[in-house]
């Protein structure tokens, strides 16, 4: 899940430098990511952990300004601030390369599905995902999740399986990440973080949600 290597190259993704930093902290501190996670959510109150996260944050800035100054000479005005404005703006393009990399997946292509019953569930699913991941930890769980349920549901019925169900999201996550890797030069860095971590939380819970009512549905 979280990169173990504490020395990340300059050819790193954004989302590989980003998943490691909480266990990289926590490491340093001799700390659980997942209270490192809490406090750059603002959960929780850390002034030790507040100090090597900005500094984690300064480094990782400095890679990815490196990597992406010829970019910056073609950065639109209108910069993007947070992921889910830039997913909603990008949301047909989401779709498109999800339903790419789906026909591509070994196991999921077997499942003989029209491209528009493959991809109906999917952007309800992102919509979504992107209304959860604003609401605090412990009030996610209680969120409906409708469409987490009615891709689960429909999935079943569809022939697919529990794994398959699962490597949906994933592409999801991929897709989503992908994008931010694209524009994270035109984007808050500390803010990207606390996005993509809340959007990962929020993504997790779909699935399992989702996996549920498909279990239930057999």
């Amino acid at each position: 899940m979280y990169s173990d290597n504490a020395s990340i190259s300059l050819e790193s993704s954004p989302q590989k430098l980003y998943r490691g930093l909480y266990v990289r902290i926590a490491r340093k501190l001799g700390i659980d990511p997942s209270y490192v996670s809490r406090v750059a959510r603002g959960d929780r109150h850390s002034k030790q952990v507040e100090n090597v996260l900005r500094q984690e944050l300064e480094a990782i800035n400095r890679r990815l300004a490196r990597r992406s100054t010829s970019a910056r000479s073609k950065t639109p005005a209108n910069v993007t601030k947070r992921l889910g404005s830039l997913v909603k703006q990008n949301r047909s393009r989401i779709g498109k390369q999800w339903l790419q990399h789906s026909k591509s997946d070994p196991n999921l292509r077997r499942i003989k599905v029209a491209a528009r019953k493959r991809t109906a569930p999917i952007l309800p699913v992102v919509e979504e995902t992107l209304k959860v991941m604003k609401l605090r930890v412990n009030q996610m769980a209680g969120a409906p999740m409708r469409a987490a349920r009615q891709h689960g549901r429909l999935r079943q019925a569809q022939g697919f399986t529990p794994m398959a169900l699962v490597e949906e999201y994933n592409l999801v996550r991929r897709c989503v990440f992908s994008l931010a890797q694209e524009h994270c030069h035109q984007m808050d860095q500390q803010l990207l973080i606390q996005d993509l971590t809340q959007f990962g939380e929020a993504l997790d819970l779909q699935t399992q949600r989702a996996l549920g009512h498909y279990l239930a549905a057999v």
